[in-house]
């Protein structure tokens, strides 16, 4: 296949990072159905596809170095019980 017509962004996983290194093996797993690899390119797509399909104005905001905690929709005992694990 030609790369004509084709834009090509490469994404790196660092192997030494506990954070990358799962990620890495799910993208390469293989296919259950097929028995082949995953096709990591189409994969990317399809999450970048259902990223899209979110509501844009989303007021959940992912920072991995950040609990995700929507305050207002907690009663006064579940967010009392929630500080004795944050």
């Amino acid at each position: 296949m030609s790369n004509e017509g084709r834009k090509n962004k490469p994404v790196s996983f660092n192997i030494s990072d506990e954070h990358d290194l799962p990620l890495l093996n799910h993208a390469e797993q293989t296919n259950p159905l097929t028995g082949k690899p995953r096709n990591v390119s189409k994969y990317v797509k399809r999450l970048i596809e259902e990223d899209m399909k979110r509501l844009p104005q989303s007021k959940f905001r992912i920072d991995r170095n950040e609990p995700i905690i929507i305050e207002e929709t907690y009663s006064s005992e579940t967010k009392e019980a929630m500080n004795s694990f944050i």
